[in-house]
């Protein structure tokens, strides 16, 4: 019996002239960028998620927080409204870093409406007055220093012994 590959070969030999050889670098090398790019998403998600759990443990914590107290009060040199309640000395100093000398007088501190007055000694130039204001939320904050304020860029409805008009 006798084979006739020769045919056979032939056809062989075309189709692997036509067909090339495998590629298994590129491929190789797609599949690693592919592992790559799953393991950064992986990474970024993981982190995402940590400050994500931090941030909402720590706005939780901070919203629980109990109210900060309302300050001491001293008695009202004019009649006006009843709240807020006129500051001390003391806890004007607490809002405010007075340069070295100068110390609040003893006079009490003047509240009309929303606003606070107090006398600050200073050893040289003579007195000067603090003034402060008061919002709800915030309390008491330092507003500004000299020798008085016109009452109605103030806002005030009252005369005070800080306005100068």
């Amino acid at each position: 019996m006798t084979d006739n590959l020769g045919p056979l070969r032939q056809a062989m030999s075309d189709l692997s002239e036509h067909g090339g050889t495998a590629d298994m670098y590129e491929r190789s090398l797609r599949k690693s960028r592919q592992s790559q790019r799953r393991i950064a998403l992986t990474t970024g998600a993981a982190a995402t998620a940590v400050v994500v759990a931090v941030g909402a443990t720590v706005a939780v914590g901070a919203s629980h927080q109990p109210d900060p107290p309302t300050p001491p009060g001293s008695t009202r040199t004019s009649d006006g409204p009843r709240s807020p309640d006129c500051p001390s000395t003391t806890t004007l100093g607490t809002l405010v870093e007075l340069p070295a000398g100068w110390a609040f007088a003893s006079r009490q501190v003047e509240c009309v409406e929303t606003w606070a007055a107090a006398d600050v000694e200073r050893p040289a130039a003579g007195a000067v007055i603090y003034l402060f204001h008061y919002t709800a939320g915030t309390g008491w904050r330092y507003h500004d220093q000299g020798p008085g304020w016109n009452c109605e860029d103030l806002g005030l409805t009252e005369p005070a012994s800080f306005c100068t008009s």
